[in-house]
């Protein structure tokens, strides 16, 4: 998406909220696998420009605070396989009409994940989400195509929501009617995130907290949703089933657990295409098995059921 930024002399942005502009420039054939890695790495939507002459602009903008920095940047897409030129630079005031221009509403389903000068729309559940916070917005394939699944479980009981991000999953759910929500993150600013976005929701029900997959005890919920890598997928995975035992059913709104299991259904997405089945064989030992699963561009998520 191409876009003529205004410029805005003289209007400098406060230190404390300075807006920094990261820019890599690939091979127009490397472009999406690029703009995938640099979510990866920044955890924010990116916007990508037309082809110029083979090349491709990504262009990302952050808080200071929340910026890699550009060798960052540039080393994570060499380990990636993608030859980048990227530069760093500091935004004026313009930057806010680019995130307004960027950042429109991303519809799933019943979902619309927007921005907080967007209107709602009847009818639609609503979660609003602030892109200056520099986390998650909705705009990434895993987070759509895990949305669409989610609206398609047909069990609303308790939830974890593990690596819940900016929260738009742990919000979902409970606009969708599941609750109560336990959300985890390893980043302490994601949980920030998470809890800021779910005042700013005005939604209850949802308990976040910091604790790292495969080191800390977890809540146990019959829905589990799970936006995370494949290797991240297989540790929650060895830990649930090494969790698991003739007592380890759970309370929730939806009755108790089958004994001896505590995951009944569950959402696994930030996978790429190749890596589903792989992430399908990881939850086997806990009795799980694929019901469906939804790619879209490289990316894709799986639902699975007991």
């Amino acid at each position: 998406m191409a876009m003529t930024r205004a410029s805005s002399a003289g209007s400098a942005t406060p230190s404390a909220d300075r807006i920094i502009r990261l820019t890599a420039v690939v091979a127009a054939g490397d472009a999406d696998l690029a703009v995938a890695e640099c979510h990866a790495l920044t955890g924010v939507g990116c916007m990508q420009g037309d082809a110029q002459g083979g090349s491709v602009a990504i262009d990302i903008w952050m808080p200071v605070a929340q910026c890699p920095g550009a060798d960052a940047l540039r080393t994570h897409l060499a380990a990636a396989g993608v030859d980048a030129t990227v530069s760093q630079a500091d935004q004026d005031d313009s930057w806010r009409d680019a995130l307004r221009d960027f950042h429109q509403p991303v519809v799933a389903g019943r979902v619309r994940v927007r921005p907080p000068w967007v209107a709602p729309v009847a009818g639609m559940h609503d979660v609003v989400i602030d892109p200056g916070m520099a986390f998650g917005t909705g705009q990434h394939p895993t987070t759509r195509t895990a949305l669409e699944l989610l609206q398609r479980e047909p069990v609303r009981g308790a939830v974890l929501d593990a690596g819940c991000g900016s929260g738009i999953l742990a919000i979902a759910a409970r606009r969708l009617g599941f609750g109560p929500v336990a959300a985890i993150d390893f980043d302490p600013d994601s949980v920030a995130a998470t809890a800021r976005a779910a005042r700013a929701n005005m939604v209850d029900g949802i308990h976040v907290r910091r604790a790292v997959i495969g080191e800390d005890p977890l809540p146990v919920a019959p829905v589990l949703l799970a936006n995370i890598t494949l290797e991240v997928l297989t540790v929650l995975a060895q830990q649930i089933a090494g969790a698991q035992g003739p007592d380890a059913g759970v309370e929730s709104g939806a009755g108790r657990s089958s004994p001896g299991r505590t995951v009944e259904h569950a959402v696994l997405s930030g996978l790429r295409q190749h890596e589903v089945d792989a992430a399908v064989a990881a939850f086997a030992p806990l009795g799980l098995t694929e019901a469906e699963r939804m790619p879209e561009d490289g990316w894709a998520s799986v639902r699975l059921r007991a």
